[in-house]
Parts: structure tokens; C-alpha cells; sequence
């Protein structure tokens, strides 16, 4: 069954009050709000009975509906993909700044169980991290550099670890 084409075209005012409801309802989605979503799907639902009622076919009214929710996503994608972008790089410097915390704790010599509580996690996380923070800050600079563009390290094949080298 072939997709069909949204666009735009002239509207009856029926198909009209359609998009808008549709956008509303899409929007009311976005944010969370339980009680406006249900106001907005209701008038959805109420457009779309007005514009069957004055013979507007099916596809029309769906057509509508999909052509209301595209608006809304053309009008909330760009920014909420910015907040995206804004809140995932704020996310990894917390991340990082706790990270480094925990470390500077363990320095300090305070008990890995008490880092644990005041984190409330696991003391195994704890040793996790500082392992992790000590991993990264001892790694040479080629190495963060190509991790930081994602890029494989390349290995010295010639002097393969001892099997029994790994276990100590």
C-alpha cells in the first residue's frame, strides 16, 4: 500500500481545525501533561467527527491529522534537538565531575564503603570508577587522542602478552 504524500494544500476549514487539534495534541504529548493530552485528543476526535459529519472522507481527515503533527514536529524538532545536544553534553561534565570527585576522595584516603554511602551506590562501583579515573589519567596521549575520535588503537603484535601474565 503506497505512503501517502504530505503536503499542504488549501484546507477547508474542517480539515483545518484537524491539523491544529492534531498539532495541539502532539504538542501536549511532547510535554508531558497527561490532562491537556487528554483535552487534545478529545478535540481531535471531536474535529474529526465535525469534518466526517460534513462528508469529509476518511483519508482526508487522517491526511489532516498527519499534516497537524508534521507542523508540530517541524516547529519543536529543531529545538528540542538543540536541548538535546545542551543537556547530554551538561550530563557528561557532571558525569566526568563526579567521577573525578569520588577519585579525589579515594586519594584523600577516605574508606571506599563511605564514598560508596554518600554516592549511595555499591562500594564496587567506587573502586569501578576510581579504576576508571586512573585508567584515563595514566593513558598516553596518543591513546586519548585516538579514543577521543573514536578510532581503534593500533597494537604491537610483535610481543603478544604471556597467557599467564594476565592472571597476576
Amino acid at each position: 500500500m503506497p505512503a501517502r504524500q504530505i503536503s499542504e494544500p488549501p484546507f477547508a476549514p474542517e480539515l483545518e481545525a484537524i491539523a491544529i487539534a492534531a498539532d495541539q495534541r502532539l504538542r501536549a504529548e511532547v510535554d508531558g501533561s497527561e490532562q491537556d493530552l487528554s483535552d487534545r485528543q478529545h478535540a481531535v476526535m471531536q474535529a474529526a467527527s465535525t469534518a466526517i459529519a460534513a462528508g469529509i472522507s476518511l483519508g482526508a481527515v487522517a491526511d489532516a491529522e498527519q499534516i497537524g503533527q508534521a507542523r508540530a514536529r517541524r516547529e519543536l524538532g529543531s529545538e528540542l534537538l538543540r536541548r538535546v545536544e545542551r543537556t547530554a553534553r551538561r550530563s557528561r561534565e557532571a558525569q566526568a565531575e563526579y567521577e573525578q570527585t569520588v577519585a579525589r576522595a579515594a586519594r584523600l584516603g577516605l574508606a571506599h564503603r563511605d564514598i560508596a554511602a554518600a554516592a549511595q551506590i555499591a562500594h564496587g562501583t567506587i573502586r569501578a570508577i576510581i579504576t576508571r579515573v586512573s585508567d584515563a589519567t595514566t593513558q598516553p596521549a596518543s591513546n586519548a587522542a585516538a579514543e577521543a575520535h573514536h578510532e581503534p588503537e593500533q597494537h604491537d603484535d610483535s610481543n603478544p602478552p604471556r597467557p599467564d601474565a594476565a592472571q597476576h
